[in-house]
């Protein structure tokens, strides 16, 4: 009897496995894992020169005083400013009574504008800074880095207080900043 059961099943094996319909797909297996990908690039901006500086300016020539050449480069949108610590050069014996105006005009800093050339007055950039171009692009500083350059020209207009004895002084500083 063992035996007649053992070939029962025997041919019920294969009998079943024709039984099964042949529709029948066993779905396949996945799995995946996604990894989240991240970096940075710290914000690099150079100014050249940087630091401080002292420049003697002649207060009797009311043309161009000279030309200061700025190299600058900005891994990222920037701005450039201007800044007087006075408004104009202060006269030291009569603090600051006496306060000569005076311009700077900026050229070559601006990129892609149009504009050859500002001029700003030391009273409008008084303890506030003055913007002489600012870049947003992001494409045109990926495709323009490097160094770029721009002139800023010191000039006093003829004013009759610029003959009046003594020491003036100011402290202009040019900013180059990350705009992120």
């Amino acid at each position: 009897m063992k035996n007649l059961v053992k070939l029962a099943a025997a041919a019920a094996v294969p009998a079943l496995m024709i039984a099964t319909p042949a529709s029948a797909v066993v779905p396949a297996d996945s799995e995946s894992y996604a990894i989240a990908l991240s970096g940075t690039i710290d914000s690099n901006c150079e100014l050249i020169p940087e630091g401080s500086g002292t420049f003697d300016v002649n207060m009797t020539d009311f043309g161009n005083q000279g030309s200061l050449v700025i190299a600058y480069s900005c891994n990222s949108p920037y701005t450039v400013s201007l800044e007087s610590l006075n408004g104009g050069m202060r006269h030291v014996e009569s603090s600051g009574a006496i306060n000569i105006a005076y311009d700077v005009e900026t050229i070559g800093f601006e990129l892609g504008n149009g504009v050859s050339a500002t001029s700003t007055n030391s009273t409008a950039m008084a303890g506030t800074a003055v913007e002489i171009v600012a870049v947003s692009d992001w494409t045109n500083i990926f495709l323009n880095g490097g160094v770029r350059t721009g002139n800023m020209d010191l000039n006093f207009p003829g004013v009759a207080d610029s003959y009046v004895a003594g020491t003036y002084e100011d402290t202009l500083t040019i900013t180059l900043a990350a705009d992120l």
